[in-house]
């Protein structure tokens, strides 16, 4: 007869390394040790837990890392990657870029992919700064949505016939 490791009862029965299935799943967990406050707490070995929980010790933690400079290369290489990258930057091809057909005050109809970044290219079309008259535009497109209170059919003669995909 052993005795439980976990609350010191005797294990009786087919588990004999604990008393009950309680004891032991505690027993098989994984304890981690906070590097903040000592604390002991369960997690799995996979996971890529640190600290205890307490948003207290995650901060804390996350300021030794950044005072010793742990993520200096990664960024400074994400940093430089950036530009080039046709996923991630101002470009046509940008992962959440979609296609827009607007039409200016003249008359002109315009086919876009990335419509922020077609107004910084067409900034003389335009009577404001790019991000005012994105602004304006995607105020239309929520209004067609349904979605806003005050509804806006057009920026400074600017009107939006499509958006999507």
């Amino acid at each position: 007869m052993y005795t439980c490791p976990i609350c010191g009862k005797p294990s009786i029965g087919r588990n004999k390394i604990t008393c009950c299935r309680k004891c032991y799943n505690i027993w098989r967990s994984h304890t981690k040790t906070c590097p903040i406050c000592g604390t002991t707490f369960y997690d799995a070995p996979s996971n890529d837990t640190v600290t205890c929980g307490n948003p207290k010790c995650s901060k804390r933690h996350r300021q030794q890392l950044y005072a010793r400079g742990v993520n200096d290369n990664a960024l400074r290489r994400a940093h430089e990657a950036a530009p080039f990258r046709p996923l991630t930057g101002r470009y046509a091809t940008n992962i959440h870029a979609k296609k827009w057909i607007i039409q200016s005050p003249s008359g002109q109809t315009y086919k876009c992919r990335n419509l922020l970044n077609w107004l910084r290219q067409h900034e003389q079309l335009l009577d404001g700064t790019p991000r005012q008259a994105w602004d304006g535009i995607t105020k239309i497109k929520y209004s067609q949505q349904g979605k806003r209170k005050n509804i806006s059919h057009q920026w400074k003669g600017w009107h939006l016939i499509s958006w999507g995909e």
